[in-house]
């Protein structure tokens, strides 16, 4: 790992930050002081300055001092790193049951003393940490340790179990402490990369890798990427999707979890402009890549298999070209065709090339000049686009846009002619705008046409849906077409599972420009729904409703009631949709009330220990349900 520090360093020698680095080796866990420091080690020589809490010094009182410290010393803007590596623990009670982490004094808990640190207190000290700066990532290589299991070489030891007298005075305890604080986020701090071990209520593991070192599976994976980044323009969302395809390959169990700003490129604040690839694995001597029918592929679609940090598809510099041959709800079979003598190592980005699918008709009005630059660079934009293409002169089906040249101005106008931009200029910066638009278009088009899969009845009869406005702290429900809600309004969506087995749901607001959002931030894969679990978006955890407030994006002329959708779509295993978002304005954003939900992401899995091997399951079942509204742009009076 110096010889990765000194690499990234020489890439930027402006880069310098503090880490924190977090390491509770309890209750049979081996390697987590291993893991403390080789990710101390890198951190240390890529120029962070490191502060160590580790072993015997992983004390609560340690741990929370250390992230104090961390708070006082960070400057606005600077480059922050908190690690830690060790047990986490879910408490069963009361109600829904809360997550903490273990740290090495915690057999001293008493009803008058907990000595574990809650998600709430991790989450308060966390958004104590991006009032200071943004430029934050987590890591978490931990789990709920209610659930151990066997590894190789590894006798495990469950937790003992925390009587509930103590749970419930510790959170007395932190109710009084947190009564007074506020603008804190509901769904996930929006400021910070976390990057955890396992999803909410699924396991994590320690192993031994194949140079003999015990290790967590996801600190082993993460440093091997961190290693491959090194000199590139990597964003965290594409070393988190290369991270959890090298956990996979070696522990289907395990399914590591990215979430907050993922177009953000690593250790700095910049963001790419938006990300489509999907990674690439091998299995069972086949090749995969991690998207299938809820992510829009189809069969005969071409994609680049490039190296990491290209920023797209090139067929000359690719590794291999794939052309997919079977989709399935999770995942796509694909044939490859090798461009280079390279490796292509799991988790490899493929970015569309040619798209099976017909693209969507665009028609081009007014007196339109070829010779001129504006002209060359829209047309160039749409020969170019997987999404779009201009419109023959006998086109007979539906067209998406229209866009139509005025003086010294274009207008993009959707199927409907409302305009969904204001007027942008003849330039080539505003060609490119006008087929940004169009893509968003398109994309926001096939998610709204997108179609439960054939086998996926059972599914349907899980998921009852309520959804509608929030007054005064007050459900009133609307119906799932037609209604109207304006401006400022804030709304709800209440999801229950009537069935037997767990599912996943994923909610988007498709709002009135296309822009795509997931509003399901703190579960990126999908909102956990147990048999007979009620998830409440815009709520609190005690079911005060807060809502998501609705906003008319600065970028769209406010010239009349719009159409908007929230598109849910539920299935039987995670699935990451969050490449189904598109760039722009949030419409709906999470409230900045609730203090006890905050970072379900910074809470963890379930254990850390033992290794397993074993193929996963791509045919995921998917339902999809539609909700149609009309927003209006003046407020609510």
């Amino acid at each position: 790992m110096r010889f990765l520090g000194m690499a990234l360093a020489q890439a930027d020698k402006t880069m310098r930050g503090h880490a924190l680095i977090l390491g509770s080796q309890t209750y049979g866990l081996t390697g987590v002081l291993g893991d403390a420091a080789r990710m101390a080690d890198a951190l240390g020589a890529l120029g962070f300055s490191v502060l160590r809490c580790v072993g015997a010094e992983a004390t609560r009182e340690g741990i929370l001092q250390g992230y104090r410290s961390l708070i006082e010393t960070c400057a606005p803007d600077e480059a922050v790193f908190v690690y830690y590596a060790g047990h986490g623990a879910r408490s069963p009670e009361p109600e829904d049951g809360f997550q903490f982490i273990v740290p090495v004094d915690f057999e001293r808990s008493t009803e008058e003393d907990f000595r574990g640190i809650t998600s709430l207190e991790l989450s308060v000290l966390l958004a104590e940490l991006t009032t200071k700066t943004r430029n934050v990532t987590v890591v978490l290589d931990c789990c709920f340790a209610a659930r151990m299991s066997r590894g190789l070489g590894l006798v495990p030891r469950g937790l003992p179990e925390v009587p509930l007298p103590v749970v419930r005075a510790h959170l007395a305890r932190l109710q009084a402490w947190s009564s007074a604080l506020g603008g804190l986020h509901v769904e996930s701090n929006p400021h910070a990369v976390r990057l955890v071990a396992s999803a909410l209520d699924e396991s994590a593991y320690e192993y031994t890798n194949a140079r003999g070192v015990r290790t967590g599976l996801l600190t082993d994976a993460f440093l091997e990427v961190l290693e491959e980044a090194r000199g590139l323009r990597v964003s965290w969302g594409q070393l988190g999707r290369r991270v959890r395809e090298r956990v996979l390959a070696r522990c289907p169990r395990q399914r590591p979890e990215l979430e907050g700003p993922g177009r953000r490129l690593l250790f700095l604040l910049e963001e790419l402009e938006q990300e489509l690839a999907l990674p690439y694995f091998p299995e069972r001597n086949r090749h995969w890549l991690r998207g299938g029918r809820l992510h829009g592929v189809h069969p005969g679609d071409e994609y680049a298999i490039m190296p990491l940090g290209t920023p797209g598809p090139d067929a000359g510099r690719a590794l291999a070209l794939a052309r997919v041959v079977e989709v399935q709800g999770g995942a796509s079979q694909v044939e490859l065709d090798r461009r280079s003598d390279s490796v292509i190592s799991t988790g490899a980005p493929a970015f569309l090339l040619r798209s099976a699918q017909p693209r969507r008709a665009v028609v081009l009005e007014g007196l339109w000049d070829a010779s001129q630059p504006f002209h060359v660079h829209l047309s160039e934009g749409l020969q170019a686009s997987p999404f779009v293409r201009q419109a023959t002169g006998d086109e007979q089906g539906p067209v998406l846009a229209r866009v139509r040249l005025g003086e010294g101005r274009v207008d993009v106008l959707d199927a409907d002619e409302d305009s969904v931009v204001h007027p942008l200029p003849l330039t080539s910066h505003g060609a490119l705008e006008v087929i940004r638009a169009l893509e968003v278009l398109a994309r926001a088009q096939a998610l709204c046409e997108l179609e439960s899969a054939a086998d996926a009845d059972w599914l349907k009869g899980c998921l009852d849906i309520e959804w509608g406005r929030v007054l005064s702290g007050h459900a009133r429900r609307l119906p799932s077409v037609g209604a109207c809600l304006h401006a400022g309004e804030r709304l709800y969506v209440r999801l229950l599972n009537r069935g037997r087995s767990r599912i996943y749901v994923s909610v988007f607001d498709v709002g009135v420009s296309g822009c795509i959002t997931l509003l399901n931030t703190s579960q990126p894969s999908g909102l956990v729904l147990g048999p007979e679990r009620v998830e409440t978006l815009g709520a609190r955890p005690d079911g005060t409703l807060v809502g998501l407030e609705l906003d008319w994006p600065a970028g769209v002329p406010t010239t009349g009631e719009r159409p908007e959708f929230l598109v849910i779509i539920a299935s039987d295993a995670p699935v990451d949709l969050r490449m189904l978002e598109t760039p722009g304005f949030r419409l709906v954003r999470t409230t900045a009330l609730s203090v006890q939900r905050l970072l379900q992401g910074l809470a963890v899995g379930a254990t850390r220990a033992a290794s397993a091997q074993g193929g996963s399951s791509h045919r995921v079942t998917h339902a999809v349900r539609h909700i149609r509204f009309w927003l209006d742009p003046r407020p609510l009076r």
